[in-house]
């Protein structure tokens, strides 16, 4: 049995994952089926068959079994990856997608994959604190829940805070120019969110940080990084961009 992804692909969980997967080599793999949602007439449910409860992404490993955040779906296909190195005849669908990979994209020895971690773990603080930004202080969350413009306002800084940090690690970083496997799974997540803010909510979060503008100017030309110009659905970004901070 194949593996199956529920995704809703401008979110921008799923989009890391979508990111990570057209550079790990394995987002056209027969042995692994992306399966888009549809949003219900109120835009809040999200419908597919055999889609189980719960936000996206979510993979489904077969036999009921489900893996439903982001980052440990991307661990998991690196895992089943380095696994699949090791495996003379791989025989499930698992160890077939694994080695049909490219090369590690958690870094190739303990201080690399640390480092991967520490970018990992800032870039997931700073997009938590740009979704409850989003949540207080937008047009596209006034029907669902109370806004306040003060908590939006201290949630957009400390996500800058956070993003402070992380470009501290780019200034002498690898560039996402620099051929393949150089990029790594913490670039798929930071990039998902920069581009989501500016894209879909207006905001350009890294206008401060000239080691990330460059990372993002660089890495949005990568295949995996593009989008058309109605990637967004228009009444949703057109919300998304009213803002009352």
């Amino acid at each position: 049995m194949s593996l199956e992804l529920f995704v809703l692909s401008w979110g921008v969980y799923p989009r890391r994952v979508l990111i990570y997967l057209a550079e790990k080599g394995l987002l056209n793999s027969t042995h692994l089926r992306i399966t888009p949602v549809t949003l219900s007439g109120n835009g809040i449910e999200m419908i597919a068959p055999g889609k189980p409860p719960g936000t996206l992404p979510i993979l489904s490993l077969g036999n009921e079994k489900f893996i439903k955040q982001s980052v440990a779906v991307i661990e998991y296909f690196e895992d089943i990856c380095d696994a699949a190195q090791y495996s003379s005849s791989p025989a499930s669908a698992q160890a077939k997608l694994g080695s049909e990979s490219g090369p590690s994209m958690r870094g190739n020895s303990p201080e690399e994959r640390a480092r991967v971690r520490e970018i990992l773990a800032l870039a997931e603080e700073a997009t938590m604190h740009f979704g409850v930004a989003c949540h207080k202080g937008t047009a596209l969350f006034a029907g669902l829940e109370e806004q306040d413009s003060k908590i939006s306002k201290f949630s957009l800084d400390a996500c800058k805070k956070a993003l402070a940090l992380i470009e501290a690690y780019y200034v002498d970083e690898y560039r996402p120019d620099e051929g393949e496997g150089k990029v790594t799974m913490a670039d798929c997540v930071l990039f998902s969110l920069l581009q989501f803010s500016k894209e879909l909510y207006g905001r350009d979060l890294i206008e401060d940080f000239a080691a990330l503008r460059k990372f993002y100017s660089m890495f949005k030309e990568r295949e995996s990084a593009k989008i058309s110009d109605d990637f967004y659905p228009e009444m949703i970004k057109t919300m998304a961009h009213d803002w009352s901070v």
